[in-house]
């Protein structure tokens, strides 16, 4: 090889060094990047293992087992779920981002969140039936009762409504667990935490007329439930009111006879 031939393949080989050596410090880069991302969606190596969302999930939407894996994060969200079957089949109420531990607080029974299309219908089981109650800031908590929540009702009344006299104040809870199907009305805003004029309830037909005697005659207020002490959801007529011709009427008699108002 001539030394003029030597000299040209030495620039060659060093420009050949230099391409090599870029793309190996873009790799590297890219490496860095990808193992530094690893932690905002896989949480930590260590501490408990909870479910997250595998990718984006959108509120009012069923959730799935497919939607969801499992994440070591340290510490643990409050209220999180270490079991995928405890969440598949519920409903997101709000965005879920890729890596978002699920909580109990960002899930409902899947029932409880239809899209603003499907408001014409209510997941009402056979032999029940939907209510519609008054309510406000002071009565409904401060706005903060929420689809698929369950509340608690109490009634105040004066016993001379019960032809007892001297008559005399008395409250008692006359319902508990009482499934919150909607929040204000069907073409009505219902964003988290708003007051709003109305609630819609999952109760039988007997109840309802109960219920109506006491909104007629009673002072009503409602409380909201931890989610740890719902109940389940009924899917099958209630044996004590099996279908809605099975209420025939109540009156004051009743309704002390139930409660025992002017015995407490």
């Amino acid at each position: 090889m001539s030394i003029a031939t030597s000299a040209l393949a030495r620039p060659r080989r060093g420009r050949l060094y230099i391409v090599v050596g870029a793309v190996l410090a873009v790799l590297a880069f890219a490496l860095a990047a990808g193992i530094a991302s690893l932690p905002l969606i896989q949480g930590t190596t260590t501490g408990t293992r909870v479910v997250v969302a595998s990718h984006d999930i959108k509120a009012r939407t069923v959730i799935t087992a497919s939607d969801l894996t499992i994440a070591n994060f340290n510490p643990a969200p409050p209220e999180a779920f270490i079991a995928v079957k405890d969440v598949a089949g519920k409903g997101a109420r709000v965005d879920l981002p890729a890596g978002q531990p699920i909580t109990a607080n960002l899930v409902a029974p899947s029932g409880d969140l239809l899209s603003s299309s499907d408001v014409a219908y209510l997941p009402i089981p056979k032999g029940w039936i939907a209510v519609t109650v008054p309510t406000g800031e002071q009565v409904g908590v401060g706005g903060y009762v929420q689809i698929g929540d369950r509340i608690t009702m109490l009634a105040t009344i004066n016993t001379a409504a019960f032809g007892q006299n001297p008559g005399r104040n008395v409250v008692l809870t006359v319902f508990r667990d009482i499934d919150v199907l909607r929040v204000g009305p069907a073409n009505g805003a219902t964003s988290t935490g708003s007051v709003t004029s109305s609630l819609t309830v999952l109760m039988t037909g007997c109840d309802s007329e109960f219920l109506f005697w006491l909104l007629n005659n009673a002072s009503m207020k409602y409380e909201l439930e931890s989610y740890t002490d719902y109940q389940g959801l009924p899917t099958q007529p209630d044996t004590k009111c099996p279908s809605v011709s099975s209420a025939t009427g109540v009156g004051p008699k009743d309704v002390d006879g139930r409660w025992h108002f002017t015995t407490h």
